[in-house]
């Protein structure tokens, strides 16, 4: 029996029992994996500066993809076996049907294809590499880490605006977000966790509110806003504490140290609307109009932007859909937003209801898979401003830490399962 069918097994009285009795933990401590996971999402503070990104065969690298491909083969060789199949076939489906919209196209993106490969081997990677709960945490607190860093790049600059080099103010939030999800998840459920610890990842947060908020980048308000949201609403007490001081600390910092006319002018332009609204609304209508007259492929990543351009009315030029999944229907097809949608409904629903009996609110695996849920509704709500997202290092990691620490749940209970029948009462 495989790993894959041992999940699946049916529940026997006796192993609804086993678990009762014992309530499974996640294996405590740090591994040599999570020390490679920690350095890897360290490393993407190199992503906001263009001079520490080497350049290979035209494209600009993300330093942090190096440890990430070294360890590739390894990890999947030895535990892809572990990894959850709903999610597994969604990604692959995804990311293979992309890939073949690039080469649909007339001529092939070199560029697409390696953001679209490097992304699908981050999330595997990061997934794989969690084998106890504080490689989990040392992964967040080295993505913590970077986007702090970034955030006190973007302070020194003027306006808080020139946080990544080669970019526009709004990529920083799209580095910022999974983190500051990743770290409230820590600081309300991981209660184990040192507060040292607990304390910088806090202490991480703060600044990259501070420059999101100054930014004048309406997306990482949204983004923000989201997941101060979803940490109230996941722990209600305890995340309404920590929410409230957080936002209480940023409001503070914003007023003493902070310009607030960017932030004002923001907020006038998203209850007024303004031109680039209009627009946006336009690009995503286009890009509609093009997967209904490309259904099945699409027109191919790289080739969707004249398309777009053309359907709006600026022929010869190239514009993104500034939506991820008008990019997704017009460039690669429909079939490839089913692929997505299913990845996304794995990642909702990672397993079948009753396939694990619950084990009290604080039970590891259903924790793991809130965290999932709101990782997911995260990466949909920002990929609405943005397609920039399905490449992200940042949260390619952070999903990646998502569904390892899901891995890592489900192989916990699933020990705890098979030592059920021990424990049964007779």
């Amino acid at each position: 029996m495989t790993p894959h069918t041992a999940y699946l097994q049916p529940l026997t009285p006796a192993t609804q029992a086993g678990p009762r009795a014992t309530s499974p933990t996640l294996p405590g401590g740090l591994s040599l994996t999570g020390a490679v996971l920690c350095l890897s999402s360290a490393l993407i503070v190199a992503s906001g500066y263009m001079s520490m990104r080497p350049e290979i065969m035209g494209l600009a690298l993300h330093p942090m993809l190096v440890p990430i491909a070294i360890a590739f083969p390894f990890v999947v060789l030895s535990r892809i076996y572990e990894f959850p199949l709903r999610i597994l076939l969604g990604l692959s489906l995804f990311v293979g049907i992309y890939v073949i919209s690039i080469v649909n196209g007339t001529s092939f993106s070199l560029s697409e294809f390696f953001k679209m490969s490097a992304a699908f081997v981050t999330i595997v990677t990061c997934a794989l590499l969690i084998q106890k709960r504080g490689d989990f945490v040392a992964g967040t607190l080295g993505l913590s880490i970077a986007i702090a860093l970034l955030a006190w790049k973007g302070l020194t600059a003027e306006g808080a605006s020139d946080v990544m080099d080669g970019a526009n103010k709004n990529s920083y939030s799209l580095f910022a977000l999974p983190a500051l999800l990743l770290s409230g998840f820590v600081c309300l459920h991981m209660r184990k966790t040192p507060v040292l610890v607990r304390g910088l990842l806090i202490a991480c947060a703060l600044p990259a509110l501070f420059v999101i908020f100054l930014g004048g980048n309406r997306s990482g308000y949204l983004g923000a806003v989201i997941v101060g949201l979803m940490l109230f609403w996941d722990q209600r007490g305890r995340g309404m504490l920590l929410v409230a001081a957080v936002a209480g600390a940023v409001v503070l910092l914003i007023s003493q140290y902070g310009d607030t006319r960017v932030f004002d002018e923001r907020m006038r332009q998203t209850v007024e609307g303004n031109k680039s609204d209009d627009l946006r609304i336009r690009l995503f209508q286009a890009s509609l109009e093009i997967a209904l007259e490309n259904p099945v492929i699409g027109v191919s990543p790289q080739a969707f932007p004249a398309h777009v351009a053309t359907k709006v009315g600026f022929r010869g030029a190239q514009l993104e859909s500034h939506n991820t999944l008008g990019h997704i229907m017009g460039g690669s097809g429909f079939f490839c937003v089913l692929a997505l949608a299913a990845f996304c409904w794995g990642m909702w629903s990672p397993f079948a209801p009753g396939e694990w009996p619950k084990q009290g609110r604080a039970d590891p695996l259903y924790e793991a898979r809130s965290l999932c849920r709101m990782m997911i509704a995260l990466w949909l709500i920002r990929g609405m401003f943005t397609r920039e997202i399905l490449y992200n290092p940042a949260f390619n990691v952070g999903l990646g830490l998502c569904i390892g620490l899901l891995i890592l749940a489900m192989t916990s209970r699933q020990s705890s399962l098979a030592s059920a029948p021990a424990l049964a009462p007779r």
